[in-house]
């Protein structure tokens, strides 16, 4: 794995702060994000399918020391609580759950501000937070077979929200590839390749572009060059404003 952002300094800095380092393409520079682990800084994983976010996700929350989560034999989930409270500092499928919705994409977190919904539910009273937002990539290809994979053994994340422009994506907005009675497990490759609604293709990008601006998923059922360049402007947009993203 390679990162476009480094830890550099894998110790607890004083008040709990992290250092990350990150190349600055348009001045040359470097720029430091520090992330505080006791103040109103929260991590967010945006976790895309089959690029190892799975693996991540439990080392943040059971492998490493430098931010320590409360984890029970057992249990999926751990408490990711700050010191002075309970308030997670951590958004991630291993601590608060799938509560936007199973594989969020950047849409239902960021757009349709689900995280800070969530938050301040939790909390009790709006409050403004400092979020770093966290992501893996994969190859396109080596992530897709994966997919196909995975889907062949029975996943179908047919729970699935995708929620755009303030509600879920209904059956009209998004047919499925297959019969959800029955699942879409041993489909072969044939298939999998030839149903055009398949979020699997162009998986990457549509998660961690602002879909609002391409109609929700208006560009499944009528694709054009001019939709597909929004989405990719949009993604990298977003990744420019990640803290930390990674890829194989």
């Amino acid at each position: 794995m390679k990162s476009t952002t480094e830890i550099v300094n894998d110790d607890i800095q004083k008040e709990g702060y992290y250092a990350y380092e990150r190349a600055a393409q348009e001045t040359g520079g470097e720029r430091v994000i520090r992330f505080n682990k006791t103040s109103n800084d929260v991590i967010v994983f945006v976790h895309i399918q089959k690029t190892a976010g799975t693996t991540f996700e439990k080392f943040l929350v059971r492998y490493q020391q430098n931010l320590p989560c409360k984890c029970q034999a057992h249990k999926k989930r751990c408490n990711c609580g700050r010191n002075a409270s309970n308030e997670t500092w951590l958004f991630s499928r291993y601590s608060t759950g799938w509560v936007c919705g199973l594989h969020a994409d950047f849409t239902e977190l960021v757009v349709n501000s689900c995280v800070q919904r969530v938050l301040d539910k939790q909390a009790g009273h709006k409050k403004k937070r400092n979020y770093f937002y966290t992501t893996f990539l994969r190859n396109p290809t080596d992530r897709f077979i994966s997919e196909f994979r995975h889907v062949q053994r029975g996943a179908t994340w047919i729970s699935s929200k995708h929620v755009c422009n303030g509600r879920p994506a209904s059956v009209n907005d998004l047919p499925t590839c297959f019969d959800p009675r029955i699942g879409w497990e041993g489909v072969s490759l044939e298939e999998f390749i030839s149903c055009p609604y398949n979020l699997a293709f162009n998986r990457q990008t549509r998660m961690l572009s602002n879909l609002s601006l391409v109609g929700c998923y208006e560009h499944l059922r009528r694709p054009s060059y001019e939709q597909d360049k929004i989405m990719m402007e949009s993604a990298k947009e977003n990744l420019r404003q990640v803290s930390v993203f990674c890829n194989d």
